[in-house]
């Protein structure tokens, strides 16, 4: 059974016991005591009987004859909003509010509950309104402010955002610096955008100061660099990135290249990835290797690399680049090949791409907020963690037979 409807039976048991110890006493009510309306019993044998729609009905009918039971008012709003009845819910919870028999604590549950509902139902401004007149009540201010929050990251205002954070900081939610330099970030990129670089680095340099583990923070300080002109700079702050998590290292190889081309020094860049590459297992770090020796050395080279990389680390993805090095170095009567090109090809786009690693969501491309859940840095890159174990046999013959 739902959990919330032990709340709706809660008052049943209760006058159920309290009848069941009284009534050998005597068979009158004491002064003062009402009994249930049979309308409760019926509803609790439909609940019994899993009969839950109308269980309903006949509850909502008996609360509309008797408006003294707030609590279980409170509960069956909570389960209509559950239920996706979000009116339905507004409508007990905005009732209970206009009553003037509510103490302090059942009108803030009721405004609690309203503004859930208003949330629920994307009324955000007077979900707003009600959650910050609830966070200077103790009793619900983290909850408040932990929706608050959802409101403006998902309205996009982050100046708001990192203030609540922050609020929740203060009373000891250890978990919000990496959300708050997320915020930073999001303002930076607004600004990058806009060409507002002093008020870019200024945020950025501020989500590195509230979390010194923020890799996007990292990414963008080394972009404004670039973007001044100042490329060993930048990609003396780029290469920070492989201390703090070298999985990022793909995602900012092509900002590292653009650089190390822009000072003419390409060799650098080799030189950068082979190391990158020997120390990191990201297939990514070993294809731009390839694909800078193929520029440099030649094809013959990049091949000579790439085979004997593969012979340690067979994966599919490698077969893939080796089979295209091969079309490349002889271009007509590749018939197989290319044949073997598609089909391997169709395999990878189900392999590669991001996941979050708290929901599962996939994607194409990288989003430092998830689409799906909405947390925050927990997408990363399927192609480079790959297992290789299932394709080794596989890769190894087919290097034998090219």
């Amino acid at each position: 059974m739902d959990p919330i409807w032990l709340l709706l039976l809660l008052p049943l048991s209760a006058a159920s016991g309290w009848l069941a110890a009284s009534w050998p006493k005597s068979r009158r009510l004491p002064k003062g005591k009402k009994p249930l309306p049979t309308a409760y019993y019926q509803g609790l044998n439909l609940l019994l009987n899993e009969q839950h729609d109308k269980a309903i009905e006949v509850l909502v009918k008996a609360l509309e004859e008797d408006t003294e039971t707030v609590e279980v008012q409170l509960a069956l709003g909570n389960l209509f909003r559950r239920r996706g009845e979000v009116a339905r819910a507004t409508r007990i919870h905005q009732n209970l509010i206009a009553r003037d028999n509510l103490d302090d604590s059942q009108r803030t549950q009721a405004l609690f509950e309203l503004g859930q509902d208003y949330f629920k139902a994307g009324l955000l401004d007077r979900a707003e309104d009600l959650f910050r007149e609830l966070t200077e009540i103790s009793e619900h201010s983290e909850q408040a402010l932990r929706h608050l929050l959802q409101i403006y990251d998902q309205e996009k205002e982050w100046e708001s955002a990192i203030i609540i954070a922050g609020r929740l900081g203060d009373i000891g939610i250890d978990s919000v610096a990496p959300v708050i330099a997320q915020y930073h970030c999001e303002i930076a990129e607004t600004a990058i955008r806009e060409g507002r670089y002093d008020r870019a680095l200024e945020h950025a340099t501020r989500a590195r100061a509230v979390d010194s583990g923020c890799v996007r923070a990292v990414i963008q300080s080394g972009r404004l660099a670039a973007l001044h002109g100042n490329h060993v700079e930048a990609v003396e702050i780029w290469k920070q990135v492989e201390s703090q998590s070298a999985d990022y290292l793909g995602e900012v190889l092509d900002l590292i290249a653009t650089s190390y081309r822009a000072m003419g020094n390409v060799d650098g860049y080799r030189q950068f990835l082979q190391s990158a590459a020997e120390h990191h297992g990201d297939v990514r770090l070993v294809f731009a290797l390839v694909d800078v020796l193929d520029e440099t050395e030649g094809s013959t080279r990049a091949e000579q690399f790439l085979v004997g990389w593969l012979r340690k680390h067979p994966t599919i993805f490698g077969l893939y680049r080796l089979i295209e090095l091969k079309i490349k170095q002889k271009p007509r009567n590749n018939d197989d090949l290319e044949l073997l090109e598609g089909m391997i090809g169709s395999l990878l786009t189900k392999e590669s791409g991001y996941v979050c690693r708290q929901c599962g969501f996939s994607a194409k491309s990288h989003h430092w907020q998830c689409p799906g859940c909405k947390s925050w840095n927990s997408i990363s890159s399927v192609q480079h963690k790959t297992k290789t174990l299932p394709y080794s046999v596989a890769v190894l013959k087919t290097l034998k037979s090219l």
